[in-house]
């Protein structure tokens, strides 16, 4: 007996999950671009030698939550 979820005609099926867990991935980058600005006005006030902080960190964590959620478009 073969399952109605196992065996298609179609070779090109897609069984449902594949665009969730990509929306998934899109939310999930969004959160580290909003996580990525907090940061960035977070640390405007830093001061000294921990000032480099608030110019790197910042827009690299945008930097990876944009490519987080590139993936997650290119997924879905």
């Amino acid at each position: 007996m073969i399952l109605a979820g196992v065996a298609h005609n179609n070779p090109n099926y897609d069984p449902g999950w594949v665009s969730f867990f990509a929306a998934l991935v899109v939310l999930a980058g969004c959160v580290i671009v909003l996580f990525g600005g907090a940061m960035s006005v977070g640390m405007r006030g830093l001061v000294g030698p921990r000032k480099w902080a608030g110019y790197a960190i910042g827009p690299v964590t945008i930097t990876i939550g944009l490519a987080v959620a590139a993936l997650g478009v290119w997924l879905w």
